[in-house]
């Protein structure tokens, strides 16, 4: 019996060899094609994502585009409000200008109502300085000149 047993134990084992062979080999298989499982897998995924990528770059060129028209017909809006209409500041220095514009044709007419006025003080420095033995209408001339000159600068 010990020799049919020894036998039995061989011959089982040769029949497991086999098996576990083939078991191996049926898992190799089964690893194999779950490698390719998963490669599939993973290149559909990419795909996908790459599809995915594609629109959502797409979509951010149209925004890119959009805003870029609406850039422009805003520019375009400014420009149009800048030149049917002076900008706040432009109109404040308008009205400044004008402001003093009237302030300097008062003055000009306050000189002009005092003429006779420096005319006469003109002449008394005259007389004080280089018209010394002058006569007063050479004065008087002198001193309208000097007068007129200084109008004339004040004008200008």
């Amino acid at each position: 019996m010990a020799f049919e047993t020894e036998q039995e134990r061989i011959r089982r084992s040769r029949e497991r060899e086999p098996a576990r062979e083939t078991r191996e080999a049926k898992e190799t298989r089964a690893d194999e094609e779950a490698k390719r499982a998963a490669a599939m897998e993973r290149a559909e995924y990419l795909a996908r994502e790459v599809k995915t990528s594609k629109k959502q770059m797409q979509n951010i060129l149209l925004n890119i585009q959009q805003v870029t028209q609406a850039i422009a017909q805003l520019r375009a809006q400014l420009q149009m409000a800048v030149s049917t209409g002076d900008p706040l500041s432009v109109a404040h220095d308008k009205k400044r200008i004008e402001d003093l514009k009237k302030k300097i044709a008062e003055h000009q007419g306050e000189l002009e109502s005092m003429r006779t006025d420096l005319v006469r003080a003109e002449m008394e420095e005259l007389k004080k300085g280089i018209g010394v033995g002058l006569s007063t209408e050479q004065l008087q001339q002198k001193a309208e000149e000097a007068v007129g000159r200084m109008m004339e600068e004040i004008r200008k």
